[in-house]
């Protein structure tokens, strides 16, 4: 009895490991990139600058990766990585009993899409979109600067999430 038990226990632990890997272990972009050269991300809204801050938080993100190199001209990749913001909002969140706004929430969505520099293949392609809330000053300057803090913590995270869609190929 206790020699079927154990076989049946083996059998259906053998079983249901077949097929599975955890999310997240993969540590190569599709196509096993190598190299990679990250395109100026084109602005479609409407708000200034946008793409430079993106673009830093995308490269610095792909570097810090260690198994990607960042390369300074397109003809020295295996990859190229571009894309586009497609949009960004800055929205009254929250309002005080004086009916004065009191939170913002700025979202931002991107596309990008990875091709193989050599053949010009997709190798990966999606969007992201990410949101960050922020409270309301008097003061004109700190407002901006919160409206600014708020961008590059998105930046940031679209970013973070770019590579982490990547590199599970999702």
């Amino acid at each position: 009895m206790t020699r079927s038990v154990v076989l049946v226990t083996l059998l259906a632990l053998l079983l249901s490991a077949c097929g599975y890997r955890l999310q997240g272990r993969a540590d190569t972009l599709p196509g096993d990139v190598r190299s990679l050269y990250v395109e100026l991300f084109r602005n479609d809204s409407y708000e200034p600058y946008l793409e430079n801050t993106l673009t830093n938080e995308v490269v610095g993100r792909f570097a810090r990766h260690g198994r990607v190199e960042i390369v300074e001209q397109p003809m020295n990749a295996e990859g190229l990585l571009g894309g586009r913001i497609v949009d960004y909002s800055n929205k009254a969140l929250s309002y005080d009993r004086d009916d004065n706004i009191a939170e913002y929430r700025s979202q931002m969505t991107v596309e990008a899409v990875l091709r193989r520099v050599d053949h010009g293949e997709v190798l990966w392609k999606g969007s992201v979109v990410w949101q960050e809330d922020y409270s309301v000053s008097s003061d004109k300057v700190l407002q901006d600067d919160r409206e600014q803090a708020a961008i590059q913590e998105i930046s940031q995270r679209l970013a973070d999430e770019l590579f982490s869609h990547m590199i599970d190929n999702f």
